[in-house]
């Protein structure tokens, strides 16, 4: 079932309007979402598999929503595909925090929600795929003043997961610090730990994402509504 987003009125407004179709697949996700984590606590679920059962809730929703935006706009639907799929990182990164610093966990036992991929591997291909996108996306969005400083975090970050990755080959083990975070490579690091670091590094990313996709929704608002204005025009 498709719907087309109109330009008068936001997303999150057709999200949470009850006569939208995307209100009962958000309707849907929460309950079903509320249904995992209940039996996750009775059963004794392993945490990973909670993880993605909740995010197999949440599809529904968000592929109705990226398509609606594609009939608006190709490359503002790729931007959303983005800005969500770095939510859910950065929700994996806090979750980590959580483990941390409320929890009072250490080491394996603080590797987020789906721990297995806490591996140096799948961060760099996470954050190259980022870069990609980004670097994509300035083919469409080039006049982006904050496009532009993203693009250019994400080479750096990129960089920093390049390091890790050699120091891990080299060592055999997991976890150096990188550049930045403490005991890293420029300087010996900031006072500040490389989980709690890259969080930050994970917020910082997603906060500039969902700028940028408003920025850009905004500047095709009036867009769209010239061109309706110049059919109307016509046809009369």
């Amino acid at each position: 079932m498709g719907q087309k987003i109109p330009w008068t009125k936001p997303l999150y407004r057709q999200i949470f309007d009850v006569q939208s179709f995307f209100f009962y697949l958000l309707v849907f996700a929460c309950l079903l979402s509320a249904l995992l984590i209940f039996v996750f606590w009775t059963e004794a679920w392993a945490i990973w598999i909670l993880g993605f059962l909740i995010i197999a809730a949440w599809m529904p929703l968000v592929i109705s929503t990226m398509k609606a935006i594609y009939h608006q706009h190709r490359w503002l639907a790729f931007l959303y595909l983005l800005v969500v799929a770095q939510a859910a990182h950065m929700i994996e990164h806090l979750a980590q925090m959580v483990e941390l610093h409320i929890l009072g966990l250490r080491g394996p036992q603080a590797n987020g929600i789906i721990g297995f991929l806490n591996v140096e591997w799948v961060h760099l291909i996470w954050n190259s795929w980022v870069l990609v996108a980004v670097f994509m996306l300035l083919f469409a969005y080039r006049s982006n003043v904050w496009l532009w400083i993203l693009f250019i975090f994400a080479i750096y970050h990129e960089i920093e997961h390049i390091y890790m990755v050699a120091m891990y080959i080299k060592t055999g083990m997991a976890g150096d610090p990188g550049l930045l975070a403490h005991g890293g490579l420029i300087g010996g690091g900031l006072p500040i730990s490389r989980p709690d670091l890259h969080a930050l590094y994970a917020v910082l990313e997603e906060v500039m994402l969902l700028m940028i996709y408003f920025i850009e929704r905004r500047k095709l608002k009036p867009t769209q509504e010239l061109q309706t204005n110049a059919i109307q025009f016509t046809v009369s």
